[in-house]
Order: structure tokens, then C-alpha cells, then sequence
């Protein structure tokens, strides 16, 4: 498919008008993300400052009748002009990875998920009943950016920290996420186990983002939940580990538990050497401690671990599940 948008609005283009009023329709979708489109024509938009969906397809749907354009044809014209488009917003959401918040991705990633849904509802108008490729990045990203920028937006749907944006990080966003970067579901999978270890190591440590052991069990619960990770069902649950103990900690067995499924994870075979020498890194980012060092040290005699209780019993986790070689 195209990737450069210009060329499917050029006058030498197959259905140049059409393509430009629909490129104009779906800024309404990422309102200040596409300034070159909203200067098209003079600056002029078909909808004004108002966006009105039946007014939109009324609009496309007059536009294709006018210009003659058969369903297959303003259908692969639609999803061009989507393809051109969605590559611009997700570069332009990349450029959120250097400021080291994950917030401020995830709520560029949110901008993403709301156009490609601002898209899917003109669709009908377009094309109906045709059947399209659906449309995935096609720009020059590479794979370990899309998987980081993934591993943030999962992340986010445990932890709970895109609820504050506008629009919670849902199940069916994470999966259209994957599906918009080509992601496998076996890769996808082992992205999302990262991020929860990471997530619980972090809450465990000093409450994380999420608010200490409320955020853990909500992280825990939206895992086990309906549309959650396959076979962490038991999680759902726990959702009260806040109150356990009177003081907000977990007791042995549930701590035991808890990094039991972690273990679990790991033990299926869907996480690779490479990722766990991640995980390594993503311990010594939380506690500040390379794990064989620390391995080492709470081994030694006399040893001194700051991680405490919650910290001993995931740093016996790790010496298992990493095989400190």
C-alpha cells in the first residue's frame, strides 16, 4: 500500500478528491496531529469545527458516487489513505519513548487507538461488506520500537495508569495495538509477561505507580480477569490484597503465590533466554542492583538485602527462574 500520502491526493492520482476529503474526515479523529491534511484546500474543513458522523459518510458517500468509484476500489483507497496517515501518528507517538514517562506514551498511544477507531466507524460508508488486508504500521520504525512502545501500552492496562488520560487501555485496544504493529500473539504474550514482572518488582519494591499493594491486586486482578493473560484465571481473585494483614502486605502464601504464576509464566516456555537477560536489566532499573550481585549477597554470610521481606521472596523467585550462570 502507499505510504505517502501526497501521492494519493495528487491530481495524476486515481481518486484524488475522494482521497482528499477522507484524509480531511479522519483528522477529525486526531484533532492537531495532521496539519499538512488540514491545510489541503485552502485550509477549508468539510465538517467545520464539528465532527458529525452521519454527515461524514453522507459526505463520503456522495463523493464516491460523484467520482464513480466501485466498493473494491474506494475500499483500497480508504485503507491507503489510513496506511499514510496511521504511519504519521505513530511516528510522531514514537517520539514519546525518549522522555522516559510512560504516561506521556501511553497517552500518545491512546491518540493512535482513537483515530484507528475514528476510521473503523467510516468504514461502512466507504465500502460496505468489502473485505479488506486490515491495515498495520508500514513505516520505518523498527520491531524493538513498536514492541517497546506495545510493552508500555500493556503494561498500562495492569497497572491501571491510562485511566487517568481519558480513555482506559482496554483488552480490545491492546489487541487492535498488536494487530496495528504485526505483533504475533506468541511474542505479544511474552511482551506482556515482561511487563508484569517488571510491574510487580516495582510495586513490590516501593508501591509503584499503581498505589502499593491496591495497585498490585488491581495489576493482578485485570491479568486474571476476563480478556486477561491465558491461564492466570486464579489472579482475578486477589483483587483485596490491599487489606490483607491489616497493614497492606501480602502474607507468605499469597506472597508465595503471587511469584508462584510468575514462575509459572516462565516455566511455559513462551519467554526466551533473551527476554529474561531483560528482565535481569529491568531488576537492576527497579532496585538499582545487578540480580547476581544481589544474588550473591543475600547468599554470602552477613549479607545485607534491602528489598525486605516482599524483595527476599521475589529475589528467590528470580534465583530460580533466571539460573544465575
Amino acid at each position: 500500500r502507499e505510504t505517502v500520502l501526497s501521492k494519493l491526493v495528487s491530481p495524476k492520482a486515481d481518486a484524488p478528491v475522494f482521497a482528499t476529503l477522507l484524509a480531511k474526515l479522519l483528522t477529525y479523529g486526531a484533532l492537531g496531529r495532521f496539519p499538512d491534511v488540514n491545510a489541503m484546500d485552502d485550509g477549508s474543513m468539510p465538517l467545520g469545527s464539528t465532527f458529525e458522523l452521519d454527515k461524514a459518510k453522507e459526505l463520503l458517500i456522495k463523493s464516491r458516487e460523484e467520482t464513480d468509484l466501485n466498493n473494491e476500489v474506494s475500499a483500497e483507497t480508504f485503507a491507503s489513505v489510513v496506511n499514510c496517515m496511521l504511519i504519521d501518528i505513530v511516528d510522531l507517538a514514537s517520539s514519546s519513548l525518549k522522555e522516559k514517562d510512560d504516561k506521556i506514551t501511553i497517552n500518545a498511544l491512546n491518540v493512535v487507538m482513537d483515530f484507528m477507531d475514528h476510521a473503523a466507524s467510516l468504514f461502512d460508508a466507504v465500502a460496505d461488506e468489502v473485505t479488506i488486508t486490515p491495515v498495520t504500521y508500514g513505516g520505518s520504525l523498527g520491531k524493538k520500537q513498536l514492541e517497546q512502545m506495545f510493552s508500555v501500552y500493556s503494561a498500562a492496562m495492569m497497572t491501571m495508569m491510562g485511566t487517568d488520560s481519558g480513555n482506559a487501555v482496554t483488552q480490545d485496544r491492546v489487541d487492535t495495538l498488536q494487530q496495528v504493529f504485526n505483533i504475533n500473539d506468541k511474542r505479544a504474550e511474552g511482551l506482556i509477561q515482561k511487563s508484569m514482572m517488571k510491574g510487580m518488582m516495582s510495586m513490590m519494591k516501593d508501591g509503584g505507580e499503581g498505589g502499593g499493594m491496591e495497585g498490585l491486586s488491581e495489576m493482578m486482578a485485570s491479568m486474571g480477569g476476563e480478556g486477561g493473560l491465558p491461564g492466570m484465571e486464579g489472579l482475578a481473585g486477589m483483587e483485596g490484597l490491599e487489606g490483607l494483614g491489616g497493614d497492606g502486605e501480602f502474607s507468605p502464601e499469597e506472597l508465595k503465590q503471587s511469584v508462584s504464576m510468575m514462575k509459572e509464566l516462565v516455566d511455559s516456555g513462551s519467554v526466551s533466554k533473551e527476554e529474561l537477560d531483560m528482565v535481569r536489566q529491568q531488576f537492576k532499573e527497579v532496585y538499582g542492583s545487578d540480580i547476581k550481585d544481589m544474588i550473591k549477597d543475600a547468599d554470602g554470610e552477613g549479607g545485607v538485602d534491602d528489598l525486605g521481606e516482599d524483595g527476599q521472596e521475589l529475589l528467590d523467585l528470580f534465583k530460580t527462574i533466571l539460573k544465575d550462570d
